[in-house]
């Protein structure tokens, strides 16, 4: 059974955890790309002296995310979680967190302060921050790694999982360099080190599914 989980984690090494591990980009345009547009565009009509405020506010706004570099260096073995008394703060116990979508607003609030704290990342990292109760992808993969993974899992001794436990203050965190080495990594952290809180048997198929669905997090987002 170990040896078919390690296969499996192998397999999917370069996919699992794509966007809140060292997601996938937007698309950009290539220079050249780039660069005939601007031509094609100069060519047809001359510019004005001086966009309006509105323009330049709006081209800024559609601008796509920057890309993060992926992440490369040693991965830190999951840890339990370090934020239990930051939830016991907002009236929450982390082994027995409720559904993200039934979190009263203010706890809501005090909760995405945490997700910050573990992830060093930003409001407008998930959030369309012209409209902050807006959809977004990120949003969607938040709210299923609290209710499918934290709310879901437990370390091996019972302790409570929360995001710090794998991403402990960085938004990537597996290096995809080695995929025989990233393999390993996780058939010795997310299959070994973890058990599920409800009691079932434990493996890639926690995460990835039965039929196995290799891009998971490509899949929350459609």
């Amino acid at each position: 059974m170990r040896n078919a989980n390690l296969f499996l984690c192998s397999a999917v090494a370069g996919v699992f955890f794509i966007a809140a591990c060292g997601g996938a980009q937007p698309t950009t345009k290539s220079a050249a790309t780039a660069a005939s547009s601007v031509a094609s565009s100069s060519a047809s009509s001359a510019p004005s002296a001086m966009p309006s405020a509105s323009a330049s506010a709006s081209s800024s706004a559609q601008q796509p995310t920057p890309p993060v570099a992926d992440f490369s260096g040693p991965m830190t073995p999951i840890v339990a979680t370090t934020m239990t008394a930051d939830l016991q703060a907002i009236g929450l116990d982390a082994k027995t967190l409720p559904a993200l979508a039934r979190l009263e607003p203010e706890k809501l609030r005090k909760v995405m302060r945490t997700f910050t704290k573990s992830l060093g990342m930003k409001c407008g990292d998930c959030h369309n921050e012209s409209d902050f109760s807006a959809p977004t992808p990120m949003k969607k993969i938040a709210s299923h790694m609290w209710d499918d993974y934290v709310r879901a899992l437990a370390m091996n001794d019972g302790s409570p999982i929360y995001c710090d436990t794998c991403h402990q203050g960085r938004r990537k965190l597996l290096d995809r360099h080695d995929k025989k080495a990233l393999g390993k990594w996780m058939d010795a952290n997310f299959v070994s080190k973890l058990t599920r809180r409800d009691k079932k048997d434990h493996g890639c198929e926690t995460c990835h599914g039965d039929p196995f669905e290799g891009q998971i997090l490509a899949a929350w987002t459609k």
